[in-house]
């Protein structure tokens, strides 16, 4: 049993635990009934409102634990949070206690997804480094620097690599494409290396985890989406968005001799996702704007149920367990 400071900083981690539960069960029911709104926003909401699902259960988490906190004791909003919801035994912590074994299960818990993903990177980054070896030079024809080349006739192309991202097209795509073509392909892949979009797509991946399984894929699926979306948009700088769009469905039309699972959630494909709703996009883009307000409101109500219930949550065990 602890009865110091550390006591209170493992209460402390407890309570942002259950808040992080809390608000992932109240982020799951709530995309029940709101998720389907989101298509009809502009790329950049639909990115707001995904991060914030993403993100939810960590911010929920450790707000609920600042409000729990004597941080701020002694003021007027530690003394109001303080007359609605409480903590039994801040300064007394039980590694025995469903308080330590909610610790535990998280930790190994996340121990054991660091390890899944670990060795999905080190299979990938082993993939990755066979293909440098089938590639040729960097293709200096369009002016771009950080593509490469492989020589297979595969019609493939994407983006790989976290820290320093590659773009990578296959002979077998370059083959069959036009120069325009080539260079719409590749400055859509450039784009996702710009953005770093494989690193992104796999802290989405981890961070979302955490929720139910069905939900954790419609996130990550969402946001890959996403990142497509954006690499397109910036395509249509240089290109017209019907050049675009044919070079989407001329790509998909070659890349049906892929198998179905080539898809990753750390590799960008130009040829992956919907490709209905991304040309659907690039010709009728959607511009209906969402208030920054708005998450920030709904994050504001989340967070209110949470700490209410995070509060429930923790008197009725109490009472089960008799303070144990």
């Amino acid at each position: 049993m602890l009865i110091s400071d550390l006591a209170v900083i493992m209460n402390l981690i407890t309570i942002a635990l259950l808040g992080f539960f809390v608000g992932a069960l109240l982020l799951t029911i709530a995309w029940t009934v709101f998720g389907k709104l989101i298509g009809s926003y502009s790329i950049q909401s639909q990115k707001t409102l995904i991060l914030t699902w993403v993100l939810g259960p960590w911010v929920l988490g450790l707000m609920t634990m600042l409000f729990f906190s004597p941080l701020f004791e002694g003021t007027a909003i530690y003394n109001w949070v303080e007359s609605v919801v409480h903590w039994h035994h801040l300064y007394v912590f039980q590694f025995s206690s469903w308080h330590g074994v909610s610790v535990v299960l998280f930790v190994l818990f996340s121990i054991a997804l660091i390890a899944i993903k670990g060795t999905q990177l080190y299979r990938q980054g082993n993939a990755i480094n066979t293909l440098k070896h089938f590639s040729m030079a960097e293709d200096q024809s369009q002016g771009q620097h950080n593509v490469q080349i492989i020589d297979s006739d595969i019609p493939t192309a994407f983006t790989a690599g976290f820290f320093r991202p590659v773009c990578y097209v296959a002979k077998g795509m370059a083959d069959n494409l036009s120069d325009k073509e080539l260079d719409i392909v590749m400055e859509h892949e450039l784009a996702h290396a710009r953005n770093r979009d494989p690193l992104t797509k796999l802290l989405i991946a981890f961070l979302s985890a955490y929720y139910p399984k069905r939900l954790a894929q419609l996130l990550n699926s969402k946001y890959a989406l996403l990142t497509e979306h954006i690499a397109d948009q910036s395509t249509v700088i240089g290109h017209s968005a019907e050049d675009v769009a044919a070079t989407l469905v001329k790509v998909v039309r070659l890349n049906t001799v892929l198998p179905k699972n080539a898809s990753n959630t750390s590799l960008s494909f130009f040829g992956g996702n919907d490709i209905s709703q991304r040309v659907q996009q690039l010709l009728t883009p959607t511009r209906k704007s969402l208030p920054v307000i708005v998450p920030i409101a709904f994050m504001m109500v989340m967070l209110c149920f949470t700490i209410v219930a995070v509060d429930a949550t923790h008197h009725l065990v109490e009472s089960v367990f008799t303070h144990s």
